[in-house]
């Protein structure tokens, strides 16, 4: 919003006045309009003579004569005019008297010098009625009449009246007598100036109002408000630009709230422009950067995301940010490093030997990606690329052809000579793989050796490396056959007769084959099936030895057999065989010992002694074989106890007899479990307490039905009165709630 700015007091300027038609001097008649007409001229001659020579300064004893003369002229012309003028002249009879007197001649002193100042101010202060300030020669005009003419200039107001104002006065000499006059006028004049000025500040125009305020003279006293003014514009302005500079740049860096704040203070600058134009313009680009902010911010997570799709959206999100916006540069450099994602996952397709996969992204690479030439250049390196998957002599040679196109002006002139030199190198090294075949062609121990050692001449940078390393694994895997396979026979051939030395004999023979080995992995085999083999016949005795000493089912037998099954280690073939006899073994002893522990208890819950029953079962500890069978009937035992606490709680309450602890007694022996044996009794007793709530009901249906209605209600749904209580219910309502009787007279009324 713009300051409240009041206008400056203008301080009150000396006018010459224009001299009036009908003045006339005290004491005469005023003249008629013939007298009038006759002297007009002469007296605008005498005027204006008298005014121009009573201002200059520099006016000789000549001129000064000749105005003496016209003034008596003009004073007995007027008198002849107005018929005071006596003639002819009779001295009076008493003049050589007052000749002598000294008092006649003080008087005629102070009335000459009297006349004199008023003829001489009246010559000063009288312009003519009306002079023609655009028809005036300047260099011989009049001070008082340059003063006018500026006067009525500064009247119009306006930049340029103004200035010629100052111009016409301020051109007057410095030691002129009314120059305190005139620089009075030209400060007055130098603020209306700065004011007008001022509006065109406001309106953003800041070179043109200080040329306007600089045409000021700066010779004049006044000019300490020009550079004041100037210099209070200049602050302002470089102040709002500073800001304007500091939005800006936390536009570009998306900082949208620093951004608001730096455009508030703006709304405080001192300048209509600032405040509300660049201001707007501000708050436009603020909301127009949020857009493309968060389209930048969308294109980014999709790029993050990865794939083509993604990266094709997120530079479709970036394009449509407009030159002008002050993302502009950040949503080009996204396009490009998108762009270049893009030429990767070309490269990744080459690398798969996917060439129209690869050429299918270049082409959707967008144009403003500015890559143009890139991928012009990209392209013809991915078709040389693919010359060369035939892996001969003669493609490695064409693509080099091809490669060599691209000359060293080009973008991607040092990935195609990067490229050059590894197919020559693949040349070169292709003949070290040749060779190495036919050497390995063979198949002798000694020809694989020698083909080894020329495939591994492949140095790891070449493409074909990978290739020589697995036909360099493949000829020493063949050396290893022939090497070990002597081995590998001879141990299934001692394992053949199935004795524990033979099989013995058979692993310690397949164990010099050794890790890493091309027959390692069967021969492991083989040797695991001999250790079982060997392993079921040490073990099985002890297991066979348990198996008969268990068959009685004894404690003590069953305990020799768990120790003779114990003898099979952890780690035997026999050892999960040896533990499930064990815990079978195991688990008839602990039935054994615990069973005796159930049965007493089932005895002490048939006399009613649950408690003691509990108390017995739970001596059957977790992990034995009869844990759970004892906590099933324990946990049933317990809701039986619950169920007579339920049944005992509900007897005591029903004892009172009242509508109230009856209905409590039924809720209570509801809660008995319907598998518990004591359910038959809870309903036998929820079904007698129902009726006694019915039969107090009706009873108090005699005099209280509302009462009787809230006594049948406490009956509950599952008790055996509940369908006589809601019958009662209902026409106890009716008699409470009788239905209305329309009467046919009143209805005719």
């Amino acid at each position: 919003m713009t300051k409240n700015r009041q206008e400056p007091a203008r301080q009150p300027v000396f006018r010459f006045k224009k001299p009036l038609e009908n003045s006339r001097l005290p004491g005469f008649p005023a003249p008629t309009p013939a007298d009038f007409l006759a002297g007009a001229a002469s007296e605008w001659v005498i005027s204006s003579t008298l005014q121009m020579h009573s201002l200059d300064s520099t006016s000789s004893h000549e001129a000064q004569t000749n105005r003496r003369e016209l003034r008596r002229s003009r004073r007995r012309k007027r008198r002849e005019q107005l018929g005071l003028m006596p003639s002819p002249f009779q001295p009076p009879k008493n003049l050589g008297s007052l000749l002598k007197s000294w008092k006649f001649w003080v008087s005629l002193t102070a009335l000459i010098c009297g006349a004199s100042g008023a003829i001489a101010v009246a010559s000063l202060l009288l312009l003519p009625a009306s002079p023609n300030c655009k028809g005036i020669f300047w260099p011989t005009a009049s001070a008082s009449l340059r003063i006018y003419c500026a006067q009525e200039m500064a009247e119009k107001n306006t930049v340029e009246d103004l200035l010629a104002a100052i111009a016409l006065v301020n051109a007057l000499p410095a030691e002129h007598p009314l120059r305190p006059e005139i620089n009075r006028n030209i400060e007055n004049w130098s603020k209306q100036l700065l004011d007008l000025v001022e509006s065109t500040f406001q309106e953003g125009k800041l070179d043109e109002a200080l040329a306007l305020a600089r045409k000021i003279p700066d010779n004049v006293p006044a000019y300490r408000l020009v550079d004041e003014r100037i210099k209070q514009w200049q602050a302002i302005w470089s102040k709002a630009e500073e800001i304007y500079k500091k939005a800006e740049t936390e536009l570009q860096r998306q900082n949208w709230p620093e951004v608001f704040r730096q455009a508030v203070q703006l709304l405080d600058i001192g300048n209509k422009y600032w405040e509300t134009t660049k201001y707007q313009e501000l708050i436009n680009n603020l909301q127009a950067a949020r857009e493309d902010g968060a389209k930048l911010n969308k294109a980014e997570t999709l790029a993050e995301q990865g794939g083509l799709e993604n990266l094709l959206e997120a530079i479709k999100q970036l394009s449509s940010i407009g030159e002008k916006s002050y993302l502009y540069k950040e949503a080009q450099k996204l396009i490009l490093q998108f762009s270049r994602q893009m030429m990767d996952l070309a490269q990744e397709k080459l690398d798969k030997r996917d060439l129209e996969g690869a050429l299918s992204i270049l082409r959707k690479i967008p144009d403003n990606a500015k890559l143009k030439e890139e991928i012009k250049d990209f392209t013809e390196l991915a078709k040389a690329q693919a010359q060369t998957w035939q892996g001969t002599v003669a493609s490695l040679e064409a693509a080099i052809a091809a490669a060599q196109k691209i000359t060293p002006n080009r973008p991607l002139y040092a990935k195609a000579q990067e490229l050059i030199n590894d197919w020559q190198q693949s040349i070169k090294e292709l003949a070290y793989l040749e060779r190495a075949r036919n050497l390995a062609s063979s198949g002798t121990i000694s020809d694989l050796k020698a083909a080894i050692s020329q495939a591994e001449l492949i140095t790891k940078s070449n493409p074909r490396w990978q290739e020589a390393q697995e036909e360099i694994a493949r000829w020493r895997s063949q050396i290893e056959i022939q090497e070990d396979r002597p081995y590998l026979d001879k141990a299934i051939l001692l394992a053949r007769s199935d004795t524990p030395e033979a099989l013995q004999a058979a692993i310690n023979e397949a164990s010099r084959i050794g890790s890493g080995r091309a027959l390692y992995a069967e021969a492991q085999e083989k040797i695991e099936e001999w250790i079982q083999k060997l392993q079921i016949q040490e073990d099985r005795p002890y297991l066979d030895t348990a198996i008969q000493l268990a068959m009685s089912g004894e404690p003590d037998a069953l305990q020799a057999a768990i120790r003779e099954a114990s003898k099979i280690g952890r780690e035997r073939a026999l050892y999960e065989e040896a533990q499930e006899q064990i815990q079978e073994w195991n688990r008839r002893l602990q039935e054994r010992e615990d069973r005796p522990y159930l049965i007493q208890a089932q005895n002490l819950k048939n006399e009613g002694r649950l408690s003691e029953a509990i108390a017995m079962a739970q001596k059957i500890l977790p992990g034995r074989a009869l844990y759970q069978e004892a906590q099933d009937m324990i946990q049933s035992w317990q809701q039986e106890v619950r169920a007579r606490q339920n049944i005992d709680q509900a007897y005591r309450y029903a004892s009172s007899g009242t509508p109230e602890m009856l209905a409590s007694a039924i809720r209570i022996a509801n809660q008995v479990p319907f598998e518990s044996e004591l359910r038959a009794e809870a309903d036998t007793v929820i079904d007698s307490w129902s009726q006694q709530i019915l039969a107090l009901a009706r009873e108090r249906a005699a005099s209280n039905l509302q009462e009787a209605i809230n006594i049948a209600q406490k009956i509950p749904t599952y008790a055996s009165a509940y369908s006589a209580a809601q019958r009662d219910i209902q026409a106890w309502q009716r008699l409470l709630n009788p239905p209305r009787i329309s009467s046919p007279a009143l209805t005719n009324l």
